[in-house]
């Protein structure tokens, strides 16, 4: 089968063992790479329940990527034109305030898929998309894959899967707001939004970048009370305050007995 591996990203630096193809274009895998780009795939969950061949079938179509820590992948509005697992660094989906400060609204990590939403239909991001540390990513073009969902009926199902979780963990969230008390509904939110704490490596620090008055609208209450909230709990060694970001050193401190959020599926 003749694929088209290469991606529409200006500038960007491709590599994987065994092949190397600085500038993009048609490239001839070999049956060893195939296998390794699949076995790359299958550090995300969902991925790693498809057969053996609908996987391959991808991983022909699939290169990896770099991007440069804080690297700008996609501005709010554009199209968004590949997808792909993240195999070390992050991806981190925010919001410019019309000062220019930076509010980080979630960061997808090792492990977790960057596109769910993309791959059905032309979507422009709802988000500025920057990369969160050095970050590399087993990427394929939407196109393709769109390709590949006539072929593989299964991969119309993973995608089925992964947007009713999303739709689900919304109503969770909804509920949770109606229910929580304000400490309970800040604590949550504060772990939501720093991501799955099972796709970071023990090196790895989680942090938000947020405004205090964004927060206050996440948990729906003023800025003051937000900073006292954030106070007492710095207070108790549970996050660290920087000017516009919140470090949170042990997510399960922070909120005991969290069920583990599956962000690898947003």
């Amino acid at each position: 089968m003749s694929i088209d591996s290469g991606l529409d990203l200006p500038a960007r630096r491709f590599e994987c063992t065994a092949l190397a193809d600085p500038v993009g274009g048609n490239v001839q895998k070999t049956k060893h790479t195939v296998a390794q780009l699949a076995d790359q795939l299958r550090m995300n969950p969902l991925l790693a329940e498809l057969p053996a061949p609908t996987l391959e079938a991808i991983a022909e179509h699939t290169r990896l990527t770099q991007f440069d820590a804080n690297e700008r992948l996609f501005s709010r509005g554009d199209e968004i034109l590949w997808a792909g697992v993240i195999i070390r660094g992050g991806i981190r989906n925010s919001l410019i305030g019309y000062d220019g400060h930076e509010m980080s609204m979630s960061i997808l990590r090792r492990g977790a898929f960057y596109g769910w939403v993309g791959l059905v239909s032309p979507t422009p991001s709802p988000w500025d998309i920057y990369a969160h540390g050095p970050t590399q990513v087993a990427s394929f073009q939407i196109s393709d894959f769109r390709v590949l969902m006539k072929q593989y009926p299964e991969l119309s199902t993973m995608i089925a899967q992964a947007l009713t979780d999303r739709l689900r963990k919304a109503y969770d969230h909804m509920y949770n707001l109606v229910l929580d008390g304000l400490d309970a509904r800040l604590r949550r939110t504060l772990v939501m939004l720093a991501g799955d704490r099972t796709m970071f490596s023990a090196t790895e620090t989680p942090s938000i970048r947020i405004t205090q008055e964004t927060l206050g609208s996440f948990v729906q209450c003023s800025r003051p009370t937000v900073n006292k909230l954030l106070k007492d709990l710095e207070k108790e060694g549970l996050i660290r305050l920087r000017y516009g970001e919140i470090i949170i050193p042990d997510l399960e401190a922070l909120y005991p007995g969290q069920e583990v959020e599956r962000f690898h599926y947003l």
